[in-house]
């Protein structure tokens, strides 16, 4: 007779699941990526493709790269099991109250642009994180729900700046401010880049123009890269993760949760106020009223996108810059098939629900 024995799985059986957690969302970019490609190929003109473009590339990255910078500090947030509500009115109380500054140091006087610039640049890094710390302290000391909580200060940090610029927009009148938000590098000739265009003649009707990589981008993936190196190399890492996944077992284990918890808020404020600078430095200006406006969801939605847990204990700030490109991706698709913005949102709940139903890990009520 021959035993019947459950069949033990190899332990060199390909572990999909596993692969899929931590892969799933750039195996979604790729496919949306390549399917993008194909409706343009099957639906636009020839001479109006512009999808596959290098600077089509390029101009999606620049487009989303302050939402980028804030994502990376929601995903501290949400891995400690947190969440951030305040980010987009801080980073319009923080670039407004920046450019408030600019414009007292410069006094309209074109030799103190410089020193007006590097002290609003550090004005936009030290408010942001101010009002990060502030969001920690409520919730670490103060011991209120964090949703409560920074949706108390959203409301807070937009009221100021509302009520300090009488509902309208603060401009800057130092022009070369906006060579921070607006500039870049410039990429070598083979990345691509405009062609130059010639008449039958010969004659030049337009110069050739080289790719460029602007500041916010660069500035983003910088950003990237740091946050990954503290999340994963540092103890402050492990200490956030241990604490998303179950707070009173960190507790126990020594981690010192309220302090941990108020550095993780702190650093979302230092994320705001980099976005926050890049932002009012690329159009000149903050809207006191629309301004960061969506910040919040659309930063929470890159962040679940990429496979961050909403429980917390789980997450990579990779899936979180795949999850910035992904929105991207499907905004820019959407423009290019002419589908009215109203419907925008609609796309994007679709995808933020099919990620969270498609997370493994704890069970939802």
């Amino acid at each position: 007779m021959h035993s019947s024995q459950p069949a033990v799985p190899s332990s060199r059986a390909f572990d999909w699941k596993r692969f899929l957690e931590r892969h799933g969302s750039l195996l979604a970019l790729i496919v949306l990526f390549v399917g993008t490609a194909v409706l343009e190929q099957l639906l636009i003109d020839p001479e109006s493709r512009a999808f596959l473009k290098p600077q089509n590339v390029l101009n999606i990255f620049s487009q989303w790269s302050f939402v980028g910078i804030v994502a990376v500090g929601m995903t501290f947030v949400i891995i400690l099991g947190g969440i951030d509500l305040s980010v987009g009115a801080i980073v319009a109380l923080t670039g407004g109250a920046t450019l408030y500054l600019l414009n007292a140091v410069a006094h309209n006087d074109a030799s103190r642009a410089g020193v007006a610039i590097l002290v609003a640049a550090v004005s936009a890094l030290l408010g942001g994180t101010f009002l990060g710390w502030i969001n920690g302290l409520i919730i670490a000391k103060g011991r209120i729900a964090p949703f409560v909580a920074t949706l108390g200060t959203m409301a807070m940090f937009r009221a100021l700046i509302l009520a300090r610029a009488d509902g309208s927009e603060i401009r800057s009148s130092v022009p070369s401010f906006n060579l921070i938000g607006s500039l870049g590098l410039t990429l070598p000739r083979w990345f691509g880049g405009a062609p130059a265009r010639l008449a039958e003649d010969g004659s030049i009707l337009s110069p050739a123009l080289p790719l460029t990589l602007r500041y916010p981008v660069i500035g983003f993936l910088l950003v990237a890269v740091l946050a990954h190196l503290l999340l994963s190399k540092t103890s402050f890492g492990l200490n956030v993760y241990a604490i998303g996944d179950n707070p009173r077992a960190a507790r126990y284990a020594g981690v010192k949760v309220s302090r941990v918890t108020m550095l993780v808020y702190t650093l979302s404020g230092l994320t705001c106020g980099i976005a926050a600078l890049f932002a009012s430095s690329r159009l000149n200006s903050v809207s006191s009223s629309s301004s960061g406006s969506l910040y919040e969801l659309d930063a929470i939605a890159a962040v679940v996108i990429g496979g961050t847990r909403l429980q917390g204990g789980s997450g990579r700030i990779f899936g979180t810059v795949v999850g910035v490109l992904i929105l991207g991706v499907v905004g820019n698709m959407l423009n290019m098939l002419n589908v009215s913005n109203f419907y925008h949102g609609l796309v994007k709940g679709i995808i933020i629900i099919a990620a969270v139903l498609l997370q493994p890990g704890k069970a939802r009520d």
